[in-house]
């Protein structure tokens, strides 16, 4: 993912903070940030953009098997491979996921600068899906609400602090070796009232457009 904040973009637990892309520093996460474990995301997120169809197919198939354990970022790219592969309404389904997944980590995120990455993965996966889905409005309206469904049954079983290696507070104490230890979300005690809010807004929102569509 790339230039999500300004020209910031943090990979593989490194950030690189570029100035008018002139110069560029490597800063390690530190502190909390460094807690945040996304290498094997990461590495499931390179081998769908990568080559190597056989590779490719375990880890969709990986995927597909544990949906809950790999976080938004790869179920974004899982959705593009998919509809490469020509899986058009499963890619259509999974790419909603993502979306609802990440705005869900998004709003339990205390660094506002790190939520932009849902537009930034929404503006690389999103474009050729999108068009897919909305030629058809019915699909449309009956994919969403099975995704729905899915995200209010299913737990999140990864790190839902991935979001925040893409704000600036994680590029902010990786360049001071003295900042502060800070919460990086929202209270746990509030963790399902955001959820659910989130799925509503989500939900209630597309519902609206679909009835200017019709």
């Amino acid at each position: 993912m790339k230039k999500i904040i300004l020209l910031l973009t943090i990979v593989f637990g490194l950030s690189t903070l570029s100035y008018a892309q002139t110069q560029t520093k490597e800063i390690k996460s530190k502190g909390v940030f460094k807690e945040i474990n996304v290498a094997r995301h990461n590495e499931a997120i390179e081998i769908l953009n990568g080559k190597n169809k056989k590779l490719k197919q375990q880890i969709v198939d990986s995927i597909l098997k544990n949906p809950n354990f790999y976080n938004p970022p790869v179920i974004y790219a899982l959705s593009r491979e998919l509809f490469n592969q020509d899986q058009k309404d499963d890619a259509m389904y999974w790419f909603y996921v993502a979306q609802l997944r990440a705005r869900y980590d998004a709003n339990l995120c205390v660094d506002n600068s790190a939520k932009q990455a849902v537009s930034v993965l929404n503006g690389e996966y999103g474009p050729d899906i999108n068009k897919y889905a909305f030629q058809d409005i019915d699909k449309l309206e009956k994919t969403v609400t099975k995704v729905v469904g899915f995200v209010r049954a299913n737990e999140e079983n990864y790190d839902q602090r991935w979001i925040n290696l893409h704000g600036m507070d994680a590029v902010l104490s990786g360049m001071d070796d003295n900042s502060e230890k800070k919460e990086l979300s929202q209270p746990k005690e509030k963790w399902t009232e955001i959820k659910k809010k989130t799925i509503d807004d989500y939900y209630n929102g597309f519902i609206e457009y679909v009835k200017s569509k019709k």
